[in-house]
């Protein structure tokens, strides 16, 4: 993915910063809420009290536990939620320039990538490729031959393209390495959507 996507640990290091300057921003508005809730609770225990001291200290008591677990499952729902904005839009953006990438030159080297990477993984001496409808174009006999002669295995073109946008699939009988771009950006969006918050969380320490 390194060569796709671009360094794994920079892109985390990007996500983790733009991520946590928004945090920060959200945790700040979450406490402003919080505060003016409690305020309007506080507000409302106070007028109970005046009304009836003695006969209202319980229902105050009930009204502030209620009001204050509010504002707090409210500043956590809205912390949470816009978090989650900003990694997000930087994935839409990683997706978007993987698919013009279909149609950059270069793409073929990039299929060629992908193929070496599925014999490596799967360890066999034959592999089926079949690419996305515009890359499976790419996979002449004459380009798959001299792949074949690089990586000391046999490779050979599906005979139909892969339901996928970008990248491809290699098959060995029942063994499947699957190298789409939507595949592999899913994998490491996890993988690294975890490190950016293991690393706000170290931040926020």
């Amino acid at each position: 993915m390194a060569t796709i996507l671009g360094d794994p640990e920079a892109l985390a290091a990007e996500v983790s910063r733009r991520a946590h300057h928004r945090a920060v921003e959200i945790a700040e508005e979450a406490r402003r809420r919080a505060a003016a809730i409690v305020e309007g609770a506080q507000q409302e225990a106070d007028s109970l009290r005046r009304q009836s001291r003695q006969a209202a200290e319980r229902q105050v008591a009930a009204v502030v536990r209620r009001n204050e677990a509010r504002a707090e499952l409210e500043a956590r729902r809205r912390f949470i939620v816009l978090r989650e904005a900003p990694i997000d839009r930087i994935w839409r953006a990683a997706e978007e320039r993987l698919r013009e990438l279909v149609h950059q030159p270069n793409y073929r080297d990039v299929l060629r990538r992908c193929a070496f990477r599925a014999a490596a993984e799967l360890g066999a001496d034959e592999l089926v490729l079949a690419a996305d409808p515009e890359g499976h174009k790419l996979l002449s006999t004459e380009i798959l031959e001299q792949w074949s002669r690089d990586a000391g295995v046999r490779f050979r073109r599906a005979q139909e393209p892969a339901g996928a946008w970008g990248g491809l699939l290699a098959t060995s009988g029942r063994s499947r390495f699957d190298a789409t771009f939507a595949s592999q950006l899913a994998s490491a969006q996890a993988t690294l959507r975890e490190r950016v918050f293991q690393m706000l969380q170290k931040g926020e320490a």
